[in-house]
């Protein structure tokens, strides 16, 4: 009973689905707490939390995942890279573009947007970076801005080179970065959650969803509509696209970026499409801003590259400039031969079924591709089916044990679980292979 009114409380206060973490890590933080408190009796500390805010904020410090790195999902950086450059500027040349980062955690997010930016060309008076997140460790944390190799993460690590400087204690962030970025400590599903702001033209939601309850999830998509500008963009985590977005975004249809806008009247077809005509680039030169200063005496590089994008995420000038189909019929989808290739393009666009059905029947046939099992998880995991995508993964991982990918999801749903044992162990076993391979930066 007394569980029971801990995870009631959980739930009420911050949206959280106490099966996304497990009751071990939920009673692991509450004797954490315990111990600090003095107290032995768990209903005698359910008695001191109810009472005291500072305790329900201490227990809840100790309950959020803080997992997050510099560039987590590159493609999603490259995307926006592009739209700020060939579709946000030109039509606001003067303008300020406002981003939000919530949950912001440490740091990593609202910071990369920043460097991102930077790269671009974009003066540092240009944009405006609010980083919201409900715990105050991981605020002080954040605005320090002193970081391990644990938040760099990947083979393309060039801005560590242009905006850290290393340090015996880690590496630390360049004031030119940190001062773009406002970090502050709220709660999503308050009712007046940032009531006051301006609307945003680029909002970060990402790898929060998947913890939260149902009526959690939907109110913070009623806040994220509320905050987000008629024209913007709503970035979420790859596990988290789907249907319950749908009801107010749609999707925009473009390999591995899970980005969204607000539906608008009119909409008849869910989808964007890209102009048959080219925008000309030429005219787009005299929207550009001057470059970062060097830092600590070292040279940009001619393209940063943040963490691993595709080929088709690192593409200088890609058609960008966007219409909304409300009344152009869609034209038959033509796939690439490979199912493979087929199934990812069915995942863009939202077809998850009929994405999973091509890579299991692909797996009838090629049972030992182990590259088909990370795919056929990564698409399990978005439709809402975490525990299928650890049997594909794992069935990866027997077929090639030092699958990088495979091992990577399997310890981030791991931890999600809060499931530290295992991850634990998985983390150990990827520090290996990448100290093996000449890389140590997991």
């Amino acid at each position: 009973m007394v569980w029971d009114e801990i995870e009631r409380k959980l739930r009420k206060t911050i949206g959280l689905d106490p099966k996304t973490l497990g009751s071990h890590a939920i009673a692991t933080a509450v004797r954490e707490r315990m111990q600090v408190c003095g107290v032995e009796n768990v209903a005698t500390y359910l008695n001191v939390w109810l009472c005291s805010p500072q305790e329900l904020q201490a227990l809840i410090e100790e309950t959020v995942v803080p997992e997050t790195w510099f560039f987590r999902e590159p493609e999603s950086f490259a995307f926006l890279r592009r739209y700020v450059l060939f579709d946000w500027l030109p039509t606001h040349p003067e303008g300020i573009l406002r981003l939000l980062s919530v949950p912001c955690s440490t740091g990593e997010e609202p910071y990369s947007l920043a460097m991102m930016l930077l790269d671009a060309g974009l003066p540092p008076n240009s944009f405006v970076i609010d980083a919201v997140d409900i715990s105050q460790k991981a605020q002080v944390k954040a605005k320090q801005g002193l970081y391990r190799e644990h938040s760099f993460r990947g083979h393309h690590l060039g801005f560590r080179h242009r905006y850290f400087e290393e340090t015996p204690h880690g590496y630390q962030l360049s004031t030119v970065v940190k001062e773009t970025v406002n970090f502050i400590q709220g709660n999503l599903l308050e009712p007046f959650f940032l009531y006051k702001k301006p609307l945003y033209d680029i909002i970060f939601f990402r790898h929060l969803l998947i913890y939260l309850e149902s009526v959690a999830r939907d109110r913070a998509m009623q806040v994220l509509n509320r905050l987000l500008s008629p024209t913007g963009l709503l970035f979420v985590g790859s596990a988290e696209a789907g249907p319950l977005l749908e009801k107010r975004f749609i999707s925009i249809r473009h390999s591995m970026t899970f980005a969204y806008r607000k539906r608008q009247k009119g909409d008849g077809i869910d989808r964007f499409c890209v102009p048959p005509n080219e925008p000309d680039y030429s005219t787009l030169r005299r929207f550009r801003r001057s470059p970062p200063p060097a830092l600590s005496g070292v040279e940009p590089e001619s393209k940063p590259l943040y963490g691993e994008p595709t080929p088709e995420a690192t593409r200088e000038y890609p058609p960008t400039s966007w219409a909304i189909a409300s009344t152009i019929p869609p034209s038959p989808t033509r796939f690439p031969e490979s199912p493979l290739i087929q199934a990812r393009h069915l995942a863009d666009l939202g077809r998850l079924d009929e994405a999973a059905q091509l890579c299991e029947t692909y797996l009838s046939q090629h049972r030992t591709d182990a590259n088909a099992y990370v795919l056929l998880g990564e698409i399990l995991q978005s439709a809402g089916h975490p525990e299928r995508a650890e049997k594909s993964w794992e069935k990866a991982i027997y077929l090639e044990p030092h699958h990088y990918e495979a091992l990577m999801h399997l310890l981030l749903l791991k931890e999600s679980y809060g499931d530290l044992t295992h991850a634990s162990a998985l983390r150990q076993r990827i520090q290996r292979l990448l100290k093996s391979q000449g890389n140590t930066t997991l």
